[in-house]
């Protein structure tokens, strides 16, 4: 019995190798917790504003245009090199946002629908440039290649077929929640630089998940943390940022 375990445990050791946080973002405390959930209770109900494509499409782009600029300290920093970002409008009616390639962003139709004013869509734009920042979309790539790789192998070895595809997805979500944890941290440095007031950004988090909307579940909500600790984490960054604010996000391990 013991053996038909073993390659289950190897999967998951693939998957887990290598892919911990990098930055020492804030563990909120039980009392952030309680102070985030009745925030969340009492949020405003997400409403669509009347903007038509030309209008999405020119906020999108003053704001990824500003949001870039402030990026780049945080490239050279951690990358060693600006980072070319580039930002498209994707006309679905999904709300959502999403990082790919290098340096690739897309914000869909349905989200600029949704965000209130352009800072509430700055705390977005950041976080998926922050994932570029971290570096976690070749991580990504990387556990997904590991996990495929891996469940091909165990799948022969247990004559189970070719599981590839449940390699693949095991390995790319085993540490999504900890990745969109430090992209919102990095994300709220970013937004702070950008010049944008980071409580009325940070406000996008506690709409969307109090929301209830599927296409927010289904889109941008799926692999975050969730909506309290995602708020409370945000403030809790907010409260360090306002005691340094010229300081950089903090490694772990750096002193």
């Amino acid at each position: 019995m013991l053996g038909r375990f073993r390659p289950i445990l190897f999967l998951a050791g693939v998957s887990l190798a290598g892919c911990g946080p990098q930055f020492a973002f804030p563990e909120p405390g039980r009392a952030e917790l309680v102070t985030a959930q009745q925030q969340l209770a009492a949020a405003a109900p997400l409403r669509e504003h009347d903007r038509s494509v030309a209008e999405q499409q020119a906020m999108l782009r003053r704001v990824a245009s500003r949001v870039a600029a402030a990026a780049q300290p945080f490239c050279e920093q951690y990358r060693g090199q600006r980072c070319a970002f580039r930002v498209a409008y994707d006309p679905s009616p999904q709300v959502n946002a999403y990082a790919a390639g290098q340096g690739d962003v897309a914000v869909t139709a349905g989200l600029l629908r949704i965000v209130d004013n352009d800072s509430q869509l700055a705390a977005v734009v950041a976080h998926e440039f922050a994932h570029h920042v971290a570096g976690h979309i070749g991580r990504a790539q990387a556990r997904t290649t590991l996990g495929a790789l891996a469940g091909a192998v165990i799948g022969s070895a247990a004559g189970l077929g070719d599981l590839s595809a449940l390699g693949a997805g095991a390995a790319r979500l085993v540490y999504s929640q900890a990745e969109e944890r430090e992209a919102d941290y990095l994300a709220a440095f970013i937004v702070a630089r950008a010049g944008y007031d980071l409580e009325e950004a940070g406000g996008i988090w506690a709409r969307l998940a109090a929301s209830g909307d599927r296409r927010v579940q289904a889109g941008l909500l799926d692999t975050h943390p969730a909506g309290p600790e995602r708020l409370a984490a945000w403030q809790a960054a907010m409260r360090e940022i306002a005691a340094s604010p010229d300081a950089m996000p903090r490694r772990l391990g750096a002193r």
